[in-house]
């Protein structure tokens, strides 16, 4: 696209437009800032003075690229366009107040121009004219999305650094308490007198147990986003891992008195990755007991019907509040939550387990009727589709 307009700037020459742009500057600058003024009353005055002592040289340049068919002056034109959307950045402008300011421009350009000339701009003229307008906002917009996209680079890797230091440093002193309370608990179990300490101390666990999982969940997020995870496929048996899973969560369903029932009566094996497939189980698992009052949990699998491409089918089911149906499809979108009905959490748990699904070319999808709860269900294929490595994310 951009060359195109660099094509028409290089074509031919347009002497009498160039002459008529030059004489036409103080002029085009001055309605410029004043609209520019009217239109931004929020901006300092660092704004004005940057049109004033800025737009000048750009037209000046685009002048001398309208006069001439060599392609010096419309390169010196690139060169400079860009510090227009540099400096606009600095300032806090966003990309919408910027394109505003150029759209501003365009009318009082021709405007000027025209009535310099004495008569109308001929098409090619007219062409020309539009043409270098069009570089100008092209490559001030570009300077400034270049910048935002640096920052927001630059911000990301500070986030990644962080949950590195969560992963090594936090997480694993966390766990040390962890299992420094469990040791205590089953000490002060054993005397009466200790009954509120006990309660105590549980209240602390279960904070913690919460605490570590959302770290796990920001960490497994930041491993999608850098790519770094890959399907490692092995033969699976659907009814062990599922089995093996709920036991990571029995102390949390006892907390709420709640049955977690797993149906391992039905085998099945499947070819996958057992670690996806965990960290899929553990978000729907956690979930459904997160959101069920009172109860149970029950965890299936179910061998394939038929000869239709499809492997075991998984489902978790509770017996809570429900879901309405305008909110089931916004359900695995990252940081997107639905009714939370007071429980604690980001929005990255199902999130991770359609990025996970997706992975082992698997389908999850959810069934809910509002007051009776919902199911969740994954639905493996026989083997997971061949994958070429993923390249880690730009800025990596």
């Amino acid at each position: 696209m951009e060359q195109a307009l660099l094509d028409v700037l290089m074509r031919r020459s347009f002497p009498e437009l160039a002459a008529s742009l030059r004489a036409s500057i103080p002029r085009i600058t001055e309605r410029w800032q004043s609209l520019v003024r009217r239109s931004l009353p929020s901006a300092d005055p660092l704004t004005f003075s940057q049109v004033r002592d800025d737009l000048p040289v750009v037209l000046e340049q685009m002048g001398k690229a309208l006069e001439t068919q060599r392609p010096d002056p419309t390169e010196k034109l690139i060169e400079i366009t860009p510090k227009h959307g540099e400096v606009r950045f600095h300032q806090n402008f966003d990309v919408d107040e910027l394109l505003a300011e150029h759209q501003l421009l365009r009318p009082i350009l021709i405007e000027e121009v025209t009535a310099r000339l004495g008569r109308p701009l001929t098409p090619e003229e007219s062409i020309a004219l539009h043409a270098g307008t069009d570089v100008m906002i092209r490559r001030a917009t570009v300077a400034f999305v270049n910048h935002q996209t640096r920052q927001l680079k630059a911000a990301t890797e500070a986030q990644s650094k962080y949950l590195s230091f969560l992963s090594h440093d936090l997480r694993g002193g966390l766990n040390g308490v962890f299992l420094m309370i469990e040791v205590l608990r089953r000490e002060l179990v054993k005397e009466p007198k200790f009954s509120e300490s006990l309660e105590d101390l549980e209240m602390m666990r279960r904070s913690i147990f919460e605490t570590i999982g959302t770290m796990d969940r920001f960490l497994h997020a930041e491993r999608f986003r850098k790519g770094k995870v890959q399907v490692r496929p092995n033969r699976v048996e659907l009814s062990t891992v599922i089995a093996e899973v709920a036991t990571q969560f029995s102390y949390q369903a006892k907390d709420k008195s709640l049955e977690l029932h797993v149906d391992r009566s039905r085998p099945c094996q499947a070819v996958t990755d057992r670690e996806l497939l965990t960290m899929i189980l553990q978000n729907l698992i956690s979930n459904a007991i997160k959101y069920t009052a009172k109860g149970k949990v029950s965890v299936s699998v179910r061998p394939p019907a038929g000869n239709n491409g499809d492997g075991c089918l998984v489902s978790v089911s509770d017996q809570g509040p429900g879901i309405p149906k305008e909110r089931l499809s916004e359900l695995f979108a990252t940081f997107t939550r639905g009714e939370t009905h007071g429980q604690p959490g980001v929005g990255l748990g199902l999130s991770i387990a359609r990025q996970a699904a997706d992975m082992l070319g698997a389908r999850l999808w959810a069934e809910s009727e509002v007051g009776k709860g919902s199911t969740f269900f994954l639905q493996l294929p026989k083997e997971p589709p061949k994958q070429e490595p993923k390249p880690p994310a730009r800025g990596e």
